[in-house]
C-alpha cells in the first residue's frame, strides 16, 4: 500500500493543534511523515513515526512566501521517497490507501482543481488546490523552475488578487511555466465555495481527497461518513484504522 511514499504536512504554529488533531489520518497511510513550518513559526509533533523541519518566514502570501514554499519542497526531496503527498494543515485524504491511478504516470500532478466562478465558465482559469500529489520528477522540475524565475515584490501569480499566495505558486509553475499535465481527482472535494457542509456532503458520496477541514471533529465525521460510503460502494474490503477510537472493519 502507498508504496515509495512521503507525506508532507505544510503548517505554521497556529495549525499545531489541527495539525496533532488530524495526525491520526496523515500516519493511517502507513507512510513517513515529514511536518515542514517556518522558522519564525515552527510546529513540533512529537511522535516516532514523525520528522519536523523549519526553513523560511511565515506568512500566507507575499514574495517570502515563496521562497519559503520552495525551501520547504526542497527539504522533502532530501527525503528518499519517489513520490510526495503534500497536504497542507487542513487537507488530507481520508483512505489509508492511496488509489493506484495516481501511481499511475510520473509525469502527472493530481490536485485538486477549482476555478474562480461559481458556474465553472469554460472561460475561467484553474487554481490548483491541495492536497497535492507528485512524483518526484515533477517536483524536482518545480523547484528547477522555481530558482529560475525572478519573483520581484507585487508579482500577482494568479490575476485574482490573490497575489503571491501558494495556491498561485502551484499553479503558475503547472500550468504556464512548465506545462505539466495536471488532474483534478474524481474523488476530491473543498470548502470552496458553499462552505463545510458542502464538504460534508461531498465526503458521504465518495470524496475522499479534501482541503478545507479546520476542527477534528468535521474530520471525524468525514473519515467515519467515507468509510461507510466505501463499506457500501467498493467490493474489496479493507482493515480501516481511525485514529479517533477503535479499528474498525468495513
Amino acid at each position: 500500500m502507498n508504496p515509495d511514499t512521503l507525506v508532507v504536512v505544510h503548517c505554521y504554529s497556529g495549525d499545531e493543534l489541527l495539525v496533532q488533531q488530524l495526525l491520526p489520518i496523515f500516519l493511517h497511510h502507513e507512510c513517513p511523515v515529514l511536518v515542514l513550518s517556518p522558522e519564525d513559526s515552527a510546529v513540533t509533533i512529537d511522535n516516532p513515526r514523525v520528522e519536523n523541519a523549519t526553513a523560511g518566514k511565515k506568512g500566507w502570501k507575499g514574495e517570502h512566501t515563496l521562497y519559503r514554499q520552495l525551501e520547504h519542497w526542497k527539504l522533502a526531496l532530501q527525503r528518499p521517497q519517489s513520490w510526495f503527498l503534500l497536504n497542507d494543515a487542513d487537507s488530507a485524504c481520508l483512505s489509508p490507501d492511496l488509489p493506484p491511478h495516481l501511481y499511475a504516470d510520473p509525469n502527472k500532478f493530481w490536485c485538486n482543481v477549482l476555478c474562480h466562478e461559481n458556474e465553472h465558465l469554460e472561460s475561467d482559469r484553474p487554481n490548483l488546490n491541495p492536497p497535492y500529489f507528485m512524483h518526484r520528477i515533477v517536483l524536482e522540475a518545480m523547484v528547477k523552475r522555481a530558482e529560475e524565475m525572478e519573483l520581484p515584490e507585487g508579482t500577482d501569480f494568479d490575476g485574482y488578487n490573490d497575489q503571491l499566495a501558494i495556491d498561485g505558486f502551484y499553479t503558475r509553475l503547472i500550468i504556464n511555466e512548465l506545462h505539466v499535465s495536471y488532474e483534478n481527482y474524481p474523488d476530491g472535494a473543498t470548502t470552496w465555495p458553499r462552505g463545510i457542509q458542502d464538504l460534508h456532503d461531498h465526503v458521504k458520496s465518495g470524496a475522499r481527497f479534501i482541503h478545507g477541514v479546520k476542527h477534528s471533529l468535521d474530520a471525524q465525521l468525514m473519515v467515519n461518513n467515507y468509510h461507510v460510503w466505501r463499506r457500501e460502494h467498493m467490493a474489496v474490503p479493507e482493515e480501516a484504522s481511525f485514529g479517533f477510537g477503535d479499528t474498525v472493519t468495513i
